[in-house]
């Protein structure tokens, strides 16, 4: 009981603080289980720390900076084992497929309004379960995905829309008994771990590393990752690396100087010189929708999103890229 006690614990901790300290630039930390007692948890703080970030966060009654490095050393040790390669050896669905039901799901998201960690959430879900079913049928594909975004909302929404919501969204394509048994299935799948780190959630640590305080700038990071859960490719780098690369672009195109610093890259463990292959991704990424590829194959829900308003429209912003990666 005291086990299951602790567990529950540190859950609650990763799931409601943001995260923050790198896995390699320091010494290694004590496990955070190993900080948790049934009456409170003992933070790890990085004293006389010239890069700390979280501290200035005292004042902030539910921001619970003590534990922020803790929880991102944590992030950080276990995105690999919960980063799939989904579609390697899949008998059925292909990475066109895949695209396809991520750009649907990017508009099903938006009409409902749900928050970005969810859209996050539900692509690493559909993904950890094609992973675990490689001969899914195509026909149950967009079943996979809408459930996933289905749990995904439940787990992070605070007013999730309800289930027949999502079945309605289908057109009625699948009945509610079809995704309650998909619901099961997926959960049983991924061990039932909903709780991974996503690029989202680095992308927000990253971007209050490089003191990045322009809106716009913020915006224009999250169009560059969310572009990236609909390009199979992408897949090849772990979220805390697509973040990265997203934040150093955003401040690049926005010409925010400098546009990395060594205290960016304490906290995400990456240089510039690391990320030169996904730099160069998601460069060509962004060039092929401005030349007009994407909307050639239909991926177009990102873009139209972040060309709103509410988003400041910064996926009509033009292309600015380095000319040199290494």
């Amino acid at each position: 009981m005291l086990e299951t006690q602790k567990v529950a614990r540190r859950e609650e901790v990763i799931r409601r603080t943001s995260i923050g300290t790198p896995k390699k630039l320091t010494p290694a930390t004590p496990g955070l289980s190993s900080q948790i007692s049934t009456v409170m948890i003992e933070p790890i703080l990085e004293a006389d720390n010239e890069y700390d970030i979280d501290s200035e966060d005292k004042g902030i009654e539910r921001s619970c900076w003590q534990y922020a490095a803790e929880i991102h050393k944590y992030y950080l040790d276990i995105e690999v084992p919960h980063h799939p390669l989904p579609l390697v050896a899949h008998v059925d669905v292909n990475t066109k497929m895949r695209s396809i039901l991520v750009d649907w799901l990017v508009d099903v998201h938006y009409k409902y309004n749900l928050l970005e960690q969810t859209l996050h959430i539900a692509v690493n879900l559909i993904d950890r379960h094609l992973e675990k079913n490689l001969t899914l049928p195509r026909a149950r594909l967009q079943l996979v995905g809408i459930t996933a975004l289905f749990i995904a909302s439940k787990y992070e929404e605070i007013y999730p829309p309800e289930a027949a919501d999502f079945v309605k969204i289908t057109d009625n394509a699948y009945t509610l008994s079809e995704m309650f048994q998909m619901e099961d299935e997926l959960l049983s799948s991924i061990g039932y771990r909903v709780t991974v780190p996503t690029a989202f959630q680095f992308m927000n640590r990253f971007l209050k590393a490089s003191k990045t305080v322009n809106t716009k700038t913020h915006l224009l990071a999250n169009y560059l990752i969310d572009r990236c859960l609909q390009e199979y490719k992408m897949l090849r780098y772990p979220p805390s690396m697509i973040a990265a690369a997203g934040v150093y672009h955003a401040r690049m195109q926005m010409n925010v100087v400098p546009t990395w610093s060594a205290c960016v890259e304490y906290h995400s463990t990456y240089s510039v010189a690391a990320m030169r292959l996904c730099i160069k991704d998601m460069q060509e990424m962004m060039e092929s929708a401005a030349a007009g590829v994407a909307k050639s194959s239909k991926l177009t829900a990102v873009t139209r999103k972040f060309s709103k308003e509410k988003f400041q429209g910064v996926s009509k912003l033009p292309l600015r890229f380095p000319v040199d990666h290494e």
